[in-house]
């Protein structure tokens, strides 16, 4: 096959194709067999795929997690890897859920009574959620994760202008 495709390039034979563009939604899904036409998820583990065309096996492969699986307008589920998917598709606009956090705010008084351990020259320091030490000063806060896994900061300016209490 690959001689045949070197001869095809030599006798200057080959076309050009432009593929028409379709928009994919985005879809959570655990099994990738559960996707809808025009929709696509983002794989969080190793995953086997195969892509099937008029009932028949076309291909199978291999992706890792953050790689793309995608449901075409006819149904066939097929993958790319994260560095295609960047080559081919128009990444967009990505819009974050309205989500209800518990939480408070580090007021002074808080911070009056944490041990020295935790605070020093104002500086308040907290092993945020992913694992790494967060430094906080008074009036910012620290919030829950939506799980009560962990915990994590956000300063004040950045709080005002994305959070609302309810």
């Amino acid at each position: 096959m690959d001689n045949l495709i070197k001869e095809l390039k030599r006798s200057k034979k080959m076309n050009k194709f432009a593929r028409t563009a379709h928009s994919y939604k985005f879809m959570k899904v655990e099994d990738y067999n559960k996707l809808k036409p025009l929709t696509y998820t983002i794989l969080t583990k190793k995953t086997k795929i195969e892509t099937i065309v008029n009932g028949k096996l076309e291909t199978k492969y291999t992706l890792q997690r953050g790689d793309y699986v995608l449901c075409s307008k006819n149904g066939e589920k097929y993958g790319h890897k994260l560095e295609k998917v960047l080559d081919l598709f128009d990444i967009g606009i990505i819009k974050n859920k309205e989500v209800i956090r518990t939480g408070f705010k580090l007021t002074k008084k808080i911070c009056k009574n944490l041990t020295k351990s935790n605070i020093k020259k104002g500086k308040v320091k907290i092993k945020a959620s992913w694992g790494e030490e967060q430094t906080l000063i008074a009036d910012d806060y620290i919030l829950l994760e939506l799980d009560n896994s962990g915990y994590y900061g956000i300063n004040k300016e950045s709080f005002k202008k994305t959070y609302k209490k309810v």
